[in-house]
């Protein structure tokens, strides 16, 4: 009897023991419909480095690293960090042990946190695939679907109007009207969009660090006093500057949130404990990954801070991985997970849809997504 149960606990321990056997980085420039245009810099391509992990139990896990400015990374040394360091730690490696990989990799890997966090989401679409479950619902799977704004890149007056419009037309409930270069120029364009989107359209600013104190107050008092009626300003303050953010967001009559400012998963516990912003946006290509995602909202959840879900320039193969955790927490109550409807052609399928104004996770195992790679 005692040999019986020792064969059937060395088949299951054997079963669960999956290997990582070959790993891949392959970097891909996606190129934007239009240059896109925000405070402190413009855009014309999506720069993502893919990621295929292959296992012995042939479960192919993909993540996409996409690097920025803000993350101060390039293609060039994501490709080379991935090289040199995480394939090492990755060969032979059971993808299921999450966490610990989780922690090896933040020990050895400094700085590269979109590397980080493409890693991460390719070992959880392992997991995913492995459970036979869509990402959100293994992770707990609060909601269904988020609603999420799409963002309007800083334009001439009337081509950001023109955007709006667009967006409004398509379905559509939210707009992010990129600001922070001119104050009264973004005061003209957002009453504009106002007037022309009507009074049931949400919208969000996003000044990218571009204002001061004193700028920032001024363009909510009037946009308020104006009845534009805005439901979040993103960002309006220089990052390194924290009491500065924080005075906008002791004075502001409209919820302060911060994003740039929340680079790591230190600077989210930084931002709760000293109540900087009434918000934070967690994205996964600045903290790391889903890992220090959700320790990130649960810091915010118990400050009772809501979380925003957002994304950079991402390929559905990362940006799935921002929906699945939005949809999979309470506290994730806003979502800007609009990446992946602004390239001339994605490589990656599935992974989300849009209806109605809402991104919809897809229900396939793991991240949902088809890579044609």
């Amino acid at each position: 009897m005692l040999l019986i149960l020792q064969s059937s606990l060395d088949s299951f321990c054997y079963v669960q023991n999956m290997k990582i056997k070959a790993v891949k980085a392959v970097p891909i420039d996606l190129k934007l419909k239009e240059p896109f245009s925000i405070a402190n810099e413009t855009v014309d391509i999506g720069e993502n480095v893919f990621l295929k992990f292959e296992t012995d139990e042939d479960i192919i896990g993909w993540g996409c690293a996409t690097p920025d400015s803000v993350t101060n990374e390039t293609k060039e040394t994501v490709v080379d960090c991935f090289n040199n360091i995480v394939k090492d730690i990755l060969i032979g490696e059971d993808p299921l042990r999450i966490n610990f990989l989780n922690d090896v990799i933040e020990e050895k890997v400094k700085g590269n946190s979109s590397l980080r966090a493409g890693v991460n989401m390719a070992l959880y679409d392992i997991l995913g695939k492995k459970a036979d479950m869509p990402l959100y619902k293994l992770l707990g799977g609060y909601k269904d679907k988020i609603e999420t704004s799409v963002t309007i890149g800083l334009n001439p007056v009337d081509v950001m109007i023109e955007k709006a419009k667009r967006f409004v037309s398509q379905g559509f409930t939210c707009l992010k009207i990129k600001c922070g270069m001119d104050a009264d120029q973004d005061i003209e364009v957002v009453l504009a969009i106002r007037n022309a989107v009507g009074p049931n359209i949400k919208l969000r600013l996003d000044a990218n660090e571009g204002y001061t104190l004193e700028k920032a107050l001024r363009v909510i008092e009037t946009l308020e006093k104006l009845g534009a009626d805005i439901e979040m300003l993103e960002q309006p303050t220089p990052a390194k500057y924290l009491y500065a953010l924080k005075e906008v967001t002791a004075q502001c009559t409209v919820p302060i949130m911060a994003d740039e400012t929340a680079l790591t998963l230190r600077d989210s516990l930084k931002l709760v404990k000293m109540e900087i912003a009434d918000m934070i946006n967690i994205k996964l290509m600045k903290i790391g990954g889903i890992t220090n995602a959700i320790k990130a909202n649960t810091y915010a959840e118990i400050a009772e801070i809501p979380v925003m879900a957002g994304c950079m320039n991402e390929s559905m193969a990362a940006m799935a991985a921002g929906v699945h955790f939005a949809c999979a927490f309470k506290n994730v109550q806003y979502a800007d997970l609009d990446s992946a409807l602004d390239f001339e052609q994605d490589i990656v399928k599935g992974g989300a849809r849009y209806e109605n104004g809402f991104v919809i996770p897809s229900d396939k195992p793991g991240l949902g997504i088809e890579v044609d790679l």
